[in-house]
């Protein structure tokens, strides 16, 4: 019985944890509502706001290959989708819209979200894998060497 209630604490502080970081998460993206990601505050903030995001989303995460996974998708999905957008969508834009379509409105508003995708997620998703996967090894390598310890005596 003692394990099942140690189990429901553990999961209510894991969802108490979770909401904190959410709610990190949506005061720093007012405060970029204010501040606006056209500058370096804007952009830390951003970067501080996705960070915390992805941290809330990966928290359940032990196994290493995942945030190697994290690591090579960010990176490969950066390169993939700045290939898509300057070598697919603008072109189509220009051919089906003529040489003012860029100019439009709808382009603007799809060109700051590709941008803004590109600008905070793939600076964090890189950050998130690297930091993920280091901890993960160093806590393992920690709790090998305390079960070698106390296996040897």
């Amino acid at each position: 019985m003692h394990k099942l209630i140690k189990k429901f604490s553990d999961l209510k502080n894991s969802r108490r944890t979770t909401r904190v970081l959410l709610a990190l998460f949506l005061a720093l993206i007012i405060c970029i509502v204010f501040v606006g990601l056209d500058n370096p505050t804007g952009i830390i903030l951003g970067w501080v706001a996705v960070t915390l995001l992805l941290t809330a989303l990966v928290r359940g995460w032990r196994k290493i290959r995942n945030f190697l996974i994290l690591l090579f998708v960010s990176f490969v999905g950066a390169i993939v989708l700045s290939f898509l957008y300057m070598e697919v969508a603008l072109p189509l834009t220009g051919w089906f819209g003529g040489t003012d379509a860029t100019q439009s409105v709808p382009w603007r508003i799809f060109h700051v979200i590709i941008s803004d995708v590109i600008l905070l997620f793939t600076p964090t998703g890189i950050f998130v894998g690297i930091v993920g996967s280091v901890w993960l090894g160093i806590s393992r390598l920690s709790n090998l060497r305390k079960r070698d310890c106390t296996g040897a005596t």
